[in-house]
C-alpha cells in the first residue's frame, strides 16, 4: 500500500539503532523474571525445611499474611493464587515490573516518532519513498515484536519452573499486552503535542495514574482497579480462575488507541501537533538575561508536571493507610500473629508510610536526573554553544541548572508528604504525624542529591558518560524494589541511597549516613563543574 511505503525500511533501521537498548531491556526484565521462582523457591523450601512441613505448607502459611497486607497489595498486585507458586511468583513480579514494561514502551515510541521529528531527521524520510503511515506503523510492529519476545521468554522461564504450559502462556501474553497497551496509548500522544518532553511526560502521567488507581482498587477491593489499564491486565489471574475478558478488553483498547493515531498522523504537520504551541511575548522577560530565570524557563514545566506527579501519588496512597487498620481489626488471627512479633497497628502504619515515601523517592529521583541532565539536551542540539558564546561562564550556566536540580529533590518530596498525610486525614477525619511524615520524607532528600552529584560528575566528564547515572538509578531501583526477593547480600542492598535514609516516620535517622550523601553530592557535583570547565562542547 502506498500509505506504507518503506515500512519494511524503517523497521530495519529501527532495529539497527536500538539493537543494544532493546536488548539490555530484555536482558534486564526476562532476568527479574528467572530469578524470582529460584529465589521463592529457595526461600519457601528453608522455611520448610526449618519447620519440618511441606513447601505447599508454607506456602499456604505465607499467602495467608500477604494476602492482607495492604502495603504489598499496594505495590504489587491482587492477592489472587498465593497459595499456588505461579500466583506467588506473578505476585512477586508484580505491578512495578508491569510498570517497567509501559516505560520501556513509552521510550520506544516517543524516540522513534516525536524525537524523530523534533531532530528533523523525519522530514527528510517524508521526502523519499515513503508513506504517511509508514513510521507509525515500523515502530508499531517494533513494538509487538520486543513485547511478544518478552512474553514468550516469561512463558518458557514458567514452564522450565514446571508451571501449567496454558497458563504460563497467559501469563506471558499478558506481560505483552501489557506493554503494547501503553505503547499505544503513547502513540496518540505523539501525535497530540509538538514536543517529546510533553508528549512522553503526558504517557507518564498516564501510567502513574494507572498505577494509583489499581493500588486504590486493589487495597479497598472496589472497581477502581478496573479503571486501570494496569488493573486489566493484573484481572487475567492466570494460575487461579482465569479470566479472559481483561484481554478483550486490552485488545479493543489497543485497536482504538492505533486506530486514532493513524487518524491523528495525517491531520498535522510533519513535525507540528496537534496543539499548536502559543507565540511569546513580542518582548522577553527580563529574567531570561540571567542564566538562573533562562534555566527556569527551560524545566519549569517539567519540574511542575514531576511535582504533581509526585503528590498525586502520595495523595493516592493516603487514602489507602485507613485500610491497612481495618485488616487488622477485621482479621483476629492476622491481629494475633503480629502482636506475636511486636507489632502493633501503628508500626505497621509506620511501614507501610515508610514503603509508600521510599518509592516515591526512588520515582522522583528519575525526575531529578531528568531536570540535571537537560543541559545534557540543550549541548546535543546545539544550543548551549551560542548561548556560551555571550558574556556567561560555562560555571554560571551549568550551576543554574544544577540549583534548580538540587531544590527540586525537597519539593517532591514535601508535595508527596503533604499530600500522603492530606489524603489520609480526609479519609479518617484527622491528621495523624502530619509533621512526622514530612519530615520523614526530607528525609530521603539527600539520596536524591547523591544520586544528582554521581550524574554531574559523569555529564562534566564526558557528554556520552552521562548514560552511567542511569545506570546509578537502574542499581538504586533493583536493590529497592527486589533486593529482598533477589536476597541480595547487605553489601549490594547497601549500594542503593535510598536504604541509608529514615525508614519510619519519628524513627531516629542516622546522621552519618545524612552526611555522607550529602558528601557524595558535593564532592561529585563539584567535581563534574570543574571537568567540564575544562572539557569541549560537544555537538
Amino acid at each position: 500500500m502506498k500509505g506504507f511505503a518503506g515500512t519494511s525500511k524503517l523497521l530495519r533501521l529501527i532495529l539497527r539503532l536500538d539493537r543494544i537498548k532493546l536488548a539490555l531491556w530484555l536482558l534486564g526484565l526476562l532476568t527479574l523474571v528467572a530469578i524470582t521462582p529460584w529465589s521463592l523457591r529457595s526461600i519457601v523450601d528453608a522455611e520448610a525445611e526449618t519447620k519440618g512441613v511441606a513447601a505447599e505448607v508454607v506456602l499456604a502459611e505465607q499467602a495467608a499474611l500477604l494476602g492482607t497486607n495492604g502495603a504489598s497489595i499496594a505495590l504489587q498486585g491482587p492477592p489472587d493464587a498465593l497459595d499456588t507458586f505461579g500466583g506467588r511468583y506473578a505476585f512477586e513480579i508484580g505491578a512495578m515490573t508491569l510498570a517497567i514494561i509501559a516505560l520501556m514502551n513509552i521510550l520506544l515510541i516517543a524516540r522513534h516518532t516525536r524525537a524523530e521529528e523534533e531532530s528533523g531527521r523525519a522530514e527528510l524520510v517524508r521526502a523519499a519513498s515513503v508513506g504517511p503511515w509508514s513510521a507509525l506503523a515500523a515502530v508499531s510492529i517494533a513494538a509487538v515484536g520486543i513485547n511478544l519476545v518478552l512474553g514468550v521468554g516469561t512463558a518458557v522461564v514458567f514452564i522450565a519452573d514446571g508451571q501449567e504450559t496454558a497458563r504460563s502462556l497467559a501469563y506471558g501474553l499478558s506481560l505483552a499486552v501489557c506493554g503494547l497497551l501503553f505503547a499505544a496509548f503513547a502513540l496518540i500522544w505523539v501525535q497530540v503535542f509538538e514536543y517529546g518532553r510533553a508528549a512522553t511526560g503526558m504517557s507518564l502521567a498516564g501510567l502513574l495514574l494507572a498505577f494509583a488507581l489499581r493500588a486504590v482498587g486493589d487495597v479497598r477491593d472496589n472497581f477502581f482497579s478496573l479503571l486501570s489499564p494496569l488493573g486489566w491486565v493484573q484481572a487475567v489471574n492466570p494460575f487461579g480462575e482465569v479470566k479472559l475478558w481483561p484481554f478483550m478488553v486490552s485488545m479493543l483498547a489497543i485497536a482504538l488507541a492505533v486506530g486514532a493515531a493513524t487518524a491523528l498522523v495525517v491531520r498535522r504537520d510533519v513535525g507540528g501537533g496537534l496543539i499548536n504551541q502559543r507565540p511569546g511575548p513580542p518582548v522577553a522577560n527580563a529574567s531570561l538575561g540571567t542564566p538562573l530565570g533562562f534555566a527556569w524557563r527551560l524545566q519549569r514545566s517539567t519540574l511542575f508536571w514531576w511535582t504533581v506527579g509526585a503528590a498525586s501519588m502520595g495523595a493516592m496512597y493516603g487514602s489507602v493507610i485507613s485500610a491497612i487498620e481495618e485488616f487488622i481489626e477485621d482479621n483476629e488471627a492476622m491481629r494475633d500473629i503480629l502482636e506475636a512479633m511486636g507489632m502493633t497497628g501503628d508500626a505497621l502504619r509506620e511501614g507501610f508510610i515508610s514503603v509508600i515515601l521510599s518509592m516515591i523517592a526512588l520515582i522522583s529521583m528519575a525526575g531529578v536526573i531528568q531536570s540535571l541532565l537537560r543541559p545534557r539536551g540543550e549541548e546535543m542540539a546545539g544550543r548551549a554553544e551560542p548561548v556560551l558564546a555571550r558574556a556567561i561562564s560555562r560555571r554560571a550556566w551549568l550551576s543554574s541548572h544544577v540549583l534548580l536540580t538540587a531544590l527540586a529533590a525537597p519539593v517532591f518530596m514535601i508535595a508527596a508528604g503533604v499530600a500522603l498525610s492530606a489524603s489520609d486525614a480526609l479519609v479518617v477525619g484527622e491528621f495523624t504525624d502530619f509533621g512526622e511524615t514530612v519530615w520523614a520524607a526530607l528525609m530521603r532528600v539527600p539520596a536524591l542529591w547523591a544520586v544528582a552529584g554521581i550524574g554531574l560528575l559523569f555529564y562534566g566528564w564526558a557528554r556520552r558518560l552521562t548514560f552511567g547515572v542511569w545506570v546509578v538509578f537502574a542499581v538504586a531501583a533493583i536493590t529497592t524494589l527486589f533486593g529482598e526477593l533477589l536476597r541480595l547480600p547487605d553489601q549490594a542492598l547497601n549500594l542503593s541511597p535510598i536504604r541509608h535514609v529514615t525508614h519510619l516516620p519519628g524513627s531516629d535517622q542516622s546522621w552519618i549516613s545524612i552526611a555522607v550523601l550529602c558528601v557524595i553530592a558535593v564532592v561529585a557535583g563539584g567535581g563534574g563543574l570543574l571537568l567540564f570547565e575544562q572539557r569541549d562542547i560537544d555537538t
